[in-house]
């Protein structure tokens, strides 16, 4: 069997019109979906207070997660430590996490001396192994791993836009992981990223080009953008968001794939567009 201790899924999804899935994105049972991705081997799962209702649909399936091992992070705003991880805890049916990040932290955030307190007093009463932060961009990033409370960085990172995780490679301490998400860009490097209106003629056909490289490389879009994402270097973790088995398929088709040769990797360097707005979900400005 494949070890997929690399390969991790999210529950952003339970969100509803999460990027650009439009309105099939509920369309398959949660749990059941996310039951199947542990029995085919998902050991890393994803969540967050905000998500809906997914920790209560995973606090469904305890037993099973418990009995497998699986990590599973949960992600809170800096005002909520404090009190916010016992009610997480309650809906997840278990008294600890393996990992607690702050969710979409900012500067000021990260160097807060009453937030870095509250992860303490988590970790002090064993209710989290790890604590981190889920940032944007590598500047906040990069302040996240010099924190001495950060033992995990969540961050952005794809074909389209590698930036921060080149920076990190280099910042990480031995003993700290680099967790990546958005490694499919919310759509764009699927079929859906017909959905995008934001998108100029030159962003398609860049896109175009992906696909056409991966088909030549005998896979599919979804399955290069994933298996780039297992191949980088200094990553530790790679979620994939998914919201029907169809998406489950592909992300552990892309783990059983052999790994990327290093001229296949520097040729994917062409599509570095991390320098524009449009490779980045979190500044789309228009509806999808």
């Amino acid at each position: 069997m494949i070890d997929r201790a690399s390969l991790g899924v999210g529950t952003a999804t339970f969100l509803p019109r999460y990027g650009l899935a439009g309105e099939e994105l509920n369309d398959s049972p949660q749990a059941a979906l996310f039951q199947s991705a542990v029995e085919q081997g998902i050991v890393y799962i994803d969540t967050a207070s905000g998500y809906g209702d997914s920790e209560c649909v995973l606090g469904g399936m305890a037993d099973l997660l418990t009995s497998r091992r699986v990590r599973l992070c949960t992600k809170l705003t800096p005002k909520s430590v404090a009190e916010g991880l016992g009610e997480s805890l309650r809906r997840l049916r278990r008294d600890h996490v393996d990992t607690l990040l702050l969710h979409s932290a900012r500067g000021d955030e990260l160097t807060d001396q009453a937030v870095a307190d509250a992860l303490a007093a988590m970790k002090d009463r064993r209710h989290t192994q790890r604590t981190g932060a889920s940032t944007y961009g590598a500047a906040d990033a990069q302040l996240a791993l010099g924190q001495p409370w950060c033992d995990v960085v969540q961050v952005e990172h794809s074909i389209l836009n590698p930036s921060v995780v080149t920076v990190l490679e280099r910042a990480k301490r031995s003993n700290q992981e680099i967790v990546v998400r958005s490694v499919l860009c919310k759509g764009l490097l699927t079929a859906r990223r017909h959905r995008a209106r934001h998108l100029d003629a030159s962003a398609r056909t860049m896109l175009d080009r992906i696909e056409s490289r991966a088909f030549e490389w005998g896979m599919d879009l979804e399955e290069l953008g994933v298996r780039f994402a297992l191949d980088t270097p200094g990553v530790d973790v790679v979620l994939v968001g998914i919201s029907h088995p169809a998406e489950l398929e592909k992300a552990l088709a892309a783990a059983q794939r052999p790994p990327l040769d290093a001229w296949q990797m520097e040729s994917l360097e062409e599509f570095d567009c991390s320098m524009q707005d449009w490779s980045h979900p979190e500044r789309w400005l228009v509806p999808t």
